[in-house]
């Protein structure tokens, strides 16, 4: 039952923000800074967000089809520990974020943690 509140709470999430980054990509940009300026920029916004869209569905997938829930998992601590390699980088590289990039650091953080933590539950079942 707890995986199943968990993959509808990410899959939520990462469906709005998908549709979200899609859709309005000026929105989504906005809120992380980001100037659109040239075309390819709103590419590169929408095939960012189209991923989180398709994790999002996969979320939502996954909670009524069990056999898939550990693959779910793992795509979710690849994206986000991915993406948390390059933040972590950035602080180094580039100096201390905005408070705006310490709580999406936060939250990919959780996602990366609850998604290991899910994982070790699936395996020692």
């Amino acid at each position: 039952m707890i995986n199943k509140i968990i993959l509808l709470i990410l899959g939520f999430e990462h469906v709005g923000f998908g549709l979200l980054g899609l859709f309005s990509p000026l929105v989504a940009a906005d809120f992380i800074g980001f100037g659109l300026n040239e075309l390819s920029s709103y590419s590169e916004v929408r095939s960012h967000y189209s991923l989180f869209l398709v994790i999002g569905i996969m979320a939502f997938i996954a909670i009524s089809r069990f056999e898939m829930m550990e693959f779910t998992y793992k795509i979710y601590v690849l994206v986000f520990g991915s993406f948390l390699i390059g933040r972590f980088y950035s602080v180094f590289a580039d100096g201390m974020p905005n408070t705006m990039l310490w709580y999406v650091i936060l939250a990919e953080l959780a996602v990366v943690l609850i998604a290991l933590w899910r994982l070790k539950m699936l395996n020692s079942n």
